[in-house]
């Protein structure tokens, strides 16, 4: 008789944090930068109440992050651990301090580095989004734009947004993924897309405040940033560029967005 081998998780599932820890310490020996491993860890400690190393290894992921460009996914990071623990001053002077990373990754973004490829890979294609809605924004402008930013935790087939609720947010995936759903008049349900890390909804929101016109669903444990309309707008009273900087953005990236998404479908039909 054969025995599956326990895999990490079939050890979090029965709360032996410490073996989990194992298996994943194992596998990041070959790949030491591994942020996926890095956050299964630190996920694990935080899960066994080790929250000091559960920090430490959370500030280890958002520095690797920030220095490979990834700005979002180190935002997300930073903004986990000012929940776990809020008022962690060097966390705070750490977020405050990614403005000045962001000026470095213009200059020297691995998308750069790649002179001409013949197809991008998808976490180049997900830094590339990310650099276009933040390169425009000033040093004090960012800081304003991420000091709003929530982070929001999503188990697998929690709802997101549903179709017809009120537009006040917009929704970046920095962990996971979620799906698209949208109805046709006769109420059939239609699937539209699978939005993974680096990828944004909702910001049509910000813009014009219409109804949500789709219904966004994990389809695993996810973690999005979140931007309300209420802040957005405090935002842009004092920086107008910001709004600027959104509509651009929004337009650059017309054909990624939800609407496009449901034009493409009815068009299909």
């Amino acid at each position: 008789m054969f025995w599956k081998k326990k895999t990490a998780e079939d050890y979090i599932e029965k709360k032996q944090y410490q073996k989990a820890i194992a298996l994943y310490k194992e596998k990041l020996q070959d790949q030491p930068k591994n942020t996926a491993l890095l956050m299964n860890i630190a996920d694990a400690l935080l899960m066994d109440k080790q929250l000091d190393q559960a920090i430490r290894e959370y500030k280890k992921i958002a520095a690797i992050q920030a220095e490979q460009g990834f700005i979002l996914k180190a935002i997300a990071v930073y903004k986990k651990i000012l929940k776990i623990q809020p008022g962690n001053t060097e966390v705070e002077h750490l977020l405050n301090n990614l403005s000045e990373r962001m000026t470095i990754t213009e200059e020297t973004s691995p998308i750069d580095k790649v002179k001409m490829p013949a197809l991008k890979e998808p976490e180049e294609l997900n830094l590339e989004i990310e650099n276009k809605l933040l390169k425009d924004l000033s040093p004090d402008e960012f800081k304003q734009v991420v000091a709003k930013l929530n982070l929001r935790h999503f188990e697998e087939g929690m709802v997101v947004v549903k179709e017809g609720d009120p537009g006040d947010s917009l929704f970046i995936v920095v962990r996971g993924e979620v799906r698209v759903l949208t109805h046709t008049p006769m109420k059939k349900e239609v699937f539209l897309a699978n939005l993974g890390e680096g990828e944004f909804f909702g910001e049509i929101a910000l813009l014009t405040g219409k109804p949500r016109t789709a219904t966004v669903i994990a389809n695993a444990t996810s973690e999005l940033l979140e931007l309300t309309k209420s802040d957005y707008e405090k935002i842009i009273e004092r920086y107008p560029n910001v709004k600027k900087v959104v509509q651009e953005f929004h337009v650059q990236r017309t054909y990624k967005t939800v609407e496009a998404m449901i034009q493409a479908a009815q068009d299909k039909g």
